[in-house]
């Protein structure tokens, strides 16, 4: 018996939506345990969702699953999204730039342990791509799908240094990461790492399990974390960002008063963004 189950939307209720509600979620993970563990009419049971299963006191209630995630995806990397061979194939169907589509969406890589070798894939999200050329227009499409107030929420935490990270992933930077301690929840987090991981899961960062390392994937992200900051009371980095972005545009339009003054201004101020 091959059983179809969508964890994704099993889990909203307990999960997601009462996150401080662990007694249901107990009650939930050893309902599944009952119903599939080690049943004999159960021949294959797939199931879905944004998070790996839940882990709870010294086990998990469901380890008879061979889990695939963000930071494993095993031999199912190059199905976790559109693969560069595929996007460079819609680029030219609907005559866009492959190399500005890779500025936007590209960024997140994976790579697949094979006997003839290791194998690298770059991954671009369907959604963004899809209707990046749907559109004729690169912009933030993935991020629709999500409120900026769900990534607030975690990177305004800051426990040890969550926001130094985030500012340094920001200015393009990798951070060194430790995904082990993750409980595979929505609220339980010792450290900055655990909030790391959960972000990695959640699309809002790349990570590189040969270097244990994470970094903001692309400009379509990058731009939801300034969208973030803008909101928030980190001063000195929304004005880096804007000073930044006025520069840009002083380039642009040849304003050598404006470049020389914001030049100027990157020598006596001392960030990271810089």
């Amino acid at each position: 018996m091959l059983i179809p189950l969508s964890y994704n939307k099993a889990d909203r209720p307990c999960f997601r939506e009462y996150q401080q509600d662990q007694t249901s979620q107990k009650k939930y993970l050893d309902f599944l345990r009952a119903w599939l563990k080690d049943k004999d009419y159960i021949a294959m049971a797939y199931m879905t969702g944004i998070l790996p299963v839940k882990k709870y006191g010294s086990h998990s209630a469901l380890n008879m699953f061979m889990e695939y995630s963000m930071t494993d995806p095993g031999n199912l990397a190059e199905y976790f999204g559109f693969t560069e061979r595929e996007v460079s194939v819609l680029c030219e169907k609907y005559e866009m730039s492959f190399d500005d589509v890779k500025t936007w969406y590209d960024g997140y890589k994976f790579i697949v342990h094979r006997q003839s070798g290791d194998e690298y894939f770059s991954m671009y999200s369907p959604k963004s791509v899809v209707e990046a050329m749907l559109r004729h227009k690169f912009g933030t499409y993935w991020n629709q799908t999500e409120t900026y107030e769900a990534l607030k929420t975690y990177i305004q935490m800051d426990m040890d240094g969550l926001q130094n990270a985030i500012v340094r992933m920001l200015a393009g930077e990798s951070i060194k990461v430790n995904v082990g301690t993750f409980s595979n929840d929505m609220i339980t987090f010792a450290t900055k790492d655990d909030v790391l991981t959960l972000l990695v899961h959640l699309g809002y960062l790349n990570y590189d399990g040969t270097k244990e390392m994470v970094s903001i994937p692309n400009k379509e992200v990058a731009q939801e974390y300034v969208n973030v900051i803008s909101t928030m009371n980190w001063h000195g980095v929304a004005d880096s960002v804007e000073s930044s972005r006025k520069l840009l545009e002083a380039l642009w339009e040849g304003d050598a008063d404006a470049v020389a003054a914001g030049i100027e201004k990157a020598h006596d101020e001392i960030s990271i963004l810089q």
